[in-house]
């Protein structure tokens, strides 16, 4: 039996786990919110259960992994998890690379804390809930933004006094990109990765991403994963002026104001009653005019990034579709490229609704477009890959 390793992935709402024996994968996990309670979805094999998790808070999760893994044979009771990673999203040069987490590392997330409050916070707390789980574990930090380390550097750079950008390490480092080295991987496998591609990762997070030879040339985020689009909670992009309007009016300190900008914007501060793109589906056919403006804006700046994209490699060869909306969401994917027929992206309206959770490279353009892709992205293969090449690389 190979090593095994332990994957985790916490999302801005959810939280996935996968086991691994050397580069196959045992077990998966995905805890979320559905439908009034927390549940986990658990493949083992072939054989797919979900059943409900008594939590009160998705970072509880990770107290179950262990028993879930053991009652459903994934783990036996003689086995032992001998090593972990997981996603560091983190605005630092220091953490555009991958790290074995220690005390040094964890020291540098504290002094990070107060620029980034909420990601962080949430990232130390998983680090500690790690180690309390699996005593002993050698657990590697998976950078998010490692992927956008290729960028050329007029992208890296806000128009700030370089001295000050500089020292004060204030750059867009961009994220998703563990997702994009996953989707850039398989197309570049299966022959289908072209020069210029425009990559849309879409879930509760998302971003646009411009990539020329398999590299990332930019990325719609920036300093932190609140900048670029609409998302599900995030405000996205908004004029620093606006913000300090809000927090004087609304009486925030520096962290509410970013907790209210990171979980109270978006598709639900627009919409009022949902941050899921499904059910805001469902109330805009139902007559929900504010349903109807959180979607048209979402997809509005959507398209308007893509174009940003294209400029930057100046041109295109080809779109994709990742993250679990851009994967599953039919509507959203031909509202999107509805306005880019002069771009010669063009969706075939057959294949696109035959594309809903696709196991591999779906095309779903007419056959005189440019490709348009949707790419299942496997985050936590990335990151096993990348774990199992960090701790092979360490001294005996």
């Amino acid at each position: 039996m190979e090593p095994l390793t332990l994957i985790d992935n916490p999302g801005s709402s959810s939280r996935k786990y996968g086991l691994y024996a050397g580069g196959a994968q045992l077990a998966s996990l995905h805890f979320e919110h559905n439908q009034g309670q927390y549940v986990c979805s658990v493949s083992v094999g072939d054989k797919i259960r979900e059943f409900p998790v008594d939590i009160s808070d998705i970072s509880e999760s990770t107290n179950h992994i262990l028993p879930i893994l053991k009652d459903t044979g994934a783990l036996k009771e003689t086995e032992t998890i001998v090593s972990a990673g997981m996603r560091i999203v983190a605005p630092s040069n220091f953490f555009l690379e991958d790290h074995l987490i220690d005390e040094d590392v964890i020291k540098r997330l504290e002094i990070l804390k107060p620029r980034a409050p909420l990601h962080i916070s949430a990232t130390l707390e998983e680090i500690h809930l790690i180690q309390q789980n699996f005593p002993g574990v050698k657990l590697i930090g998976i950078s998010d933004s490692a992927f956008h380390k290729s960028k050329p550097g007029y992208a890296w750079n806000y128009g700030l006094p370089l001295e000050d950008a500089d020292r004060l390490e204030v750059k867009r480092y961009g994220y998703h990109g563990i997702s994009l080295a996953s989707a850039t991987n398989l197309l570049e496998k299966e022959h289908k990765l072209l020069a210029r591609m425009v990559v849309c990762h879409l879930g509760s997070g998302a971003s646009v991403t411009a990539i020329r030879d398999g590299e990332s040339v930019d990325n719609s985020m920036g300093y932190s994963p609140l900048e670029g689009l609409v998302m599900a909670t995030r405000s996205g992009t908004i004029d620093p002026v606006a913000v300090g309007v809000l927090r004087d009016e609304l009486g925030f300190d520096n962290e509410s104001m970013e907790e209210y900008l990171n979980t109270k914007g978006g598709l639900l501060g627009l919409s009022g009653t949902s941050s899921e793109i499904p059910e805001l589906i469902q109330s805009e056919a139902a007559g929900d005019s504010r349903a109807n403006l959180a979607l048209e804006t979402y997809i509005h700046t959507v398209r308007k990034t893509i174009g940003q994209m294209v400029a930057a490699l100046d041109g295109i060869d080809g779109l994709v579709f990742t993250g679990t909306v851009g994967e599953r969401s039919v509507t959203i994917r031909q509202r999107i490229t509805a306005g880019l027929d002069y771009l010669n992206l063009v969706i075939d309206p057959v294949t696109n609704k035959a594309c809903e959770r696709p196991t591999k490279i779906t095309t779903i353009s007419q056959p005189h477009s440019r490709p348009i892709f949707v790419v299942p992205t496997d985050e936590a293969g990335e990151m096993c890959r990348r774990i199992r090449s960090f701790v092979n690389s360490l001294p005996e």
